[in-house]
């Protein structure tokens, strides 16, 4: 029997790992493309929510840590063109908003600018640096 527990407690110890870093590759809900649906504003004082719009801005992931735009995301816009791509990095959880999740996109004026992403049930969520909050809602297509 202590042969048994042993080797139980054993496999539960190296069964458990110390290291967090998620791999792009191992987000397969992330990959694919997704449609802009929704943006968020605030007006400053916590008031705002999720509004629809009609947009045809869309972003794949692809699972080697690469993603394509049809249009820019340096900003909060919902117009299409110019084509942008970057890349993306998940060390954390996807579930739930995490500075350790974030895009960078090629060709936006300040360096290191990062567009935090995570999974909010079926929506993807960007949230861009804004003062007042800010975030774009997207779809799995």
């Amino acid at each position: 029997m202590n042969k048994l527990a042993l080797t139980l407690t054993a496999l539960l110890i190296f069964a458990c790992s110390n290291n967090d870093d998620v791999s792009p590759t191992d987000i397969p809900e992330l990959a694919g493309t997704w449609l802009l649906v929704e943006e968020y504003n605030d007006p400053g004082d916590g008031s705002g929510d999720f509004m629809e719009i009609d947009s045809k801005k869309t972003i794949q992931f692809l699972k080697d840590g690469i993603f394509s735009s049809n249009g820019k995301l340096c900003h909060l816009d919902t117009a299409t063109g110019p084509n942008t791509s970057g890349k993306y990095v998940v060390n954390d959880t996807l579930n739930e908003f995490s500075f350790e999740n974030y895009l960078f996109s090629e060709g936006c004026d300040f360096e290191d600018y990062k567009i935090y992403i995570h999974l909010d049930g079926p929506s993807l969520i960007l949230t861009y640096p804004c003062i007042e909050g800010c975030a774009q809602k997207y779809k799995k297509k």
